[in-house]
């Protein structure tokens, strides 16, 4: 019987048909290589968006702190908005956290996909 492939050496079809090549720089054109590559963009825009978007809403809610004049309910919002910034910017960093940890204890690096992906064999 013969050893499966293991899963990295996956040739996709279409434009992800390369087989695993990299360039000189070592980037990596193989599917396996535009999937991770793919993933962590997407997380990574989505780390910065979290935090401009805490950004913004800090500033929005100082702002309307500033300009509540001591009506109670506007300096209410103005407290939510803050806390809620906070709350949003806790989660993201302790999601990544809490991969990490998960990862640790598996015996997995889950925050690196490829070398996740390239240790992981077709069974």
């Amino acid at each position: 019987m013969a050893t499966p492939a293991p899963i990295y050496q996956f040739k996709g079809i279409g434009p992800l048909g390369n087989p695993l090549v990299g360039d000189s720089a070592g980037a990596d054109f193989s599917a396996t290589g535009r999937f991770v590559s793919t993933i962590s963009s997407v997380i990574g825009v989505l780390t910065v968006s979290a935090g401009l978007w805490f950004i913004v809403q800090m500033f929005t809610g100082a702002i309307q702190w500033l300009s509540s004049a001591g009506e109670k309910q506007a300096l209410e919002n103005a407290k939510k908005k803050i806390t809620n910034a906070i709350l949003g910017l806790l989660v993201v960093v302790m999601s990544y956290t809490l991969i990490g940890i998960v990862g640790t204890f598996m015996g997995l690096d889950l925050l690196n996909l490829q070398i996740l992906i390239m240790n992981s064999k077709v069974k």
